[in-house]
């Protein structure tokens, strides 16, 4: 716990000249505070606050955004069409740090090097946007989250310069590089996720934007200066402190290459369903199996290849527009799924309409690979293809397979 109060009043370089306050905004001393990474799908990012404490107390209020609930109305509905509404927090900075380290989650702050007057300039904007309906906003993860708003927020005061410094700076990555790293602890939430992305995040970001990230803003605010009291050029951030280094729930600098694990499970799911399918007519056990594992992964296909048309048809997220994966994962599934039973049955009317249907899905599957080497068709997805096209081969193979297994024998030829 912070049993850092104490020791912040004493480190912190603003509590020095705290005991009068003959300018207005003397007495306030104004953090960036960041905290890691959590277990949970929408902590994998990190979270931050401003923190305005006034050191004479050493209390203060510490503004952060991205608030939400799975009970406010219609969320999951909001959340589909890409409308959610998210709002502000304001809480005691102290108690806000003693909750993120009882998480376990690592805690830094950096004071902002900010004169008195755009101290109260920022704590003026932040208690404003508070107290109009709790600074409700349209939440975006990438462009409008909580990282980005108080990335706005700190820029407004100092003239712009955050953005001058950090919109010019390249970096070699993309919203999808950082997606993929901070998802790869959960492989079920990583496929969901990336697997949804259309090539809007494929395309190489600003440090500007990446400070959607609120550890890569906690970095990039080193590399900024503002004019100080004599015009000549200062850090904006004036000391740092890590009040706690706990890492319970890290993101690696890198994503891992999970393209060959996929490669495995999408070898090993196509081979079971080619090896089922071939055994339907002699083995209660092959029909089992085949239903089960088939019906399983086409159904899981399905639900994808829906999502993916009203995330890119009738919804507001623009980050799942074109999505390349709708050639392996799209709604020639529905259509198959209602008709596996007669694959396993031996109703040959259905069985044969089943196995057109799957062969067009694997030859969808087919077509994404050799459109992806298109120009202007890329889209950063072999992890998913390594997955998706095998299985969809092996699919249409176990359909074709049980499908063949009932067809009737050639009559034998009659004696002479």
């Amino acid at each position: 716990m912070i049993r850092a109060a104490a020791f912040l009043l004493a480190a912190l370089s603003s509590g020095a000249s705290a005991q009068t306050a003959p300018v207005p905004g003397e007495q306030l001393a104004v953090y960036l505070v960041s905290f890691g990474p959590g277990p949970r799908i929408w902590e994998r990012f990190g979270h931050n606050a401003i923190w305005i404490r006034d050191t004479v107390s050493g209390n203060g209020p510490a503004f952060d955004y991205g608030r939400f609930t799975f009970e406010q109305e219609h969320f999951f509905l909001n959340f589909a069409q890409g409308r959610m509404m998210y709002w502000m927090g304001r809480e005691d900075g102290v108690a806000l740090i003693n909750f993120y380290m009882s998480m376990q989650r690592s805690v830094t702050l950096q004071e902002l090097n900010l004169p008195p007057p755009e101290r109260e300039q920022i704590r003026d904007f932040l208690e404003a946007r508070f107290a109009d309906n709790r600074g409700r906003y349209a939440y975006n993860p990438y462009w409008d989250n909580c990282s980005t708003r108080v990335r706005d927020a700190i820029d407004s005061v100092v003239g712009g310069a955050i953005r001058s410094t950090l919109d010019t700076m390249t970096t070699g990555r993309t919203y999808r590089f950082h997606t993929r790293r901070s998802l790869q602890s959960n492989a079920l939430d990583y496929f969901g996720v990336i697997a949804s992305l259309g090539p809007v995040t494929d395309q190489p970001i600003s440090a500007w934007q990446e400070a959607f990230l609120p550890l890569e803003l906690r970095d990039h605010l080193r590399e900024v200066s503002i004019p100080g009291p004599d015009g000549a050029p200062v850090p904006l951030v004036r000391g740092e402190i890590a009040v706690s280094a706990a890492d319970m729930f890290p993101v690696p600098p890198e994503p891992a290459n999970w393209t060959l694990a996929f490669l495995g499970v999408g070898l090993l799911l196509g081979g079971l369903m080619a090896g089922l399918g071939s055994r339907v007519r002699k083995a209660a056990w092959a029909r089992k199996g085949f239903m089960l594992v088939a019906g399983t992964w086409t159904l899981v296909a399905a639900l994808a290849g829906t999502i993916f048309v009203f995330f890119w048809a009738f919804s507001a997220h623009v980050i799942a527009y074109r999505n390349a994966n709708l050639w392996q994962l799209n709604l020639l599934s529905l259509a198959l799924l209602p008709m596996l039973p007669a694959v396993v049955n031996g109703r040959t009317r259905r069985s044969r309409t089943a196995l057109g249907i799957a062969g067009l899905i694997a030859i969808s599957a087919l077509l994404g690979l050799l459109l992806k080497g298109l120009p202007g068709m890329g889209q950063a997805n072999g992890d998913i293809l390594a997955l998706t096209l095998p299985a969809q081969l092996g699919l249409a193979a176990g359909v074709w397979l049980a499908v063949r297994s009932r067809e009737p024998s050639a009559a034998p030829p009659s004696p002479r």
